[in-house]
């Protein structure tokens, strides 16, 4: 199997996997697995022994989807096999941050950086979303090209505060995501300022609202040279107009 990462090629094969691996010594497995010579490992840690890659450059996203690509078991919490059950969004970040899974907004982000690292890109920077940081939620470069990105995930029907999980919200999913929509496209014009020569881009989960508002400000956004990018759970992306 031949992959990009950061702009570099890698080749794996089974056998180079299981040779690479073979003799570590297993780390605690907290999220997700991979079954390797009668061994199960994290994920991270057996895609960094196999690829060489350090672990702080690709999500559990990204080891789980190559890993997998060869043929390797994936095991889910408590050493269940999860198969193709289990979304790769998921992975990414269910397990450490309960309650935030996709479609937050920090799972949609984790998700879009390592679209972008596969592609080549640097992460210039990163705003946390689980504490509302200011600032653009995603910078980045490659070579000639810059971009800004920012990020929104899917309104939830209840109250992520467990203190209010039995109220019901007074505003709809539907009707919120047109909110945040807006806020995005805002801060989106904001960027051609801040960050002039930037690419601009607005990330969000694959929804039908978000394509609706995206198709309805299709003109203005192309004037002002904005662009939207589609997530799904998988990994995969959208755009009528920006290709990483």
């Amino acid at each position: 199997m031949q992959f990009q990462f950061n702009g570099v090629t890698h080749h794996l094969d089974p056998a180079t996997v299981i040779e690479r691996v073979r003799g570590a010594v297993a780390e605690p497995v907290r999220a997700h697995g991979v079954r390797i010579g009668g061994v199960t490992y994290p994920v991270k840690q057996a895609f960094e022994l196999a690829s060489n890659i350090a672990r702080a450059e690709f999500t559990s996203h990204t080891a789980i989807r190559h890993l997998r690509a060869l043929g390797f078991g994936i095991v889910g919490p408590a050493g269940s096999p999860d198969g193709h059950r289990v979304p790769v969004a998921r992975a990414a970040v269910a397990a450490v941050q309960p309650g935030r899974e996709w479609p937050w907004e920090g799972t949609v982000q984790a998700l879009f950086v390592d679209l972008l690292r596969e592609h080549g890109w640097s992460i210039i920077a990163t705003a946390d979303t689980a504490t509302k940081a200011p600032g653009v939620d995603v910078l980045a470069d490659r070579r000639e090209r810059q971009l800004g990105a920012e990020v929104k995930g899917w309104p939830s029907a209840g109250y992520a505060d467990p203190r209010r999980a039995a109220e019901v919200k007074r505003t709809q999913p539907s009707t919120q995501a047109g909110h945040w929509f807006s806020q995005a496209l805002f801060k989106a014009i904001m960027l051609l300022d801040s960050h002039p020569g930037h690419e601009s881009l607005i990330v969000l989960p694959d929804y039908p609202r978000y394509r609706d508002l995206a198709e309805r400000t299709r003109t203005g956004r192309q004037a002002a040279n904005i662009h939207v990018v589609l997530l799904a759970q998988d990994g995969t992306h959208t755009s009528e107009t920006w290709t990483p």
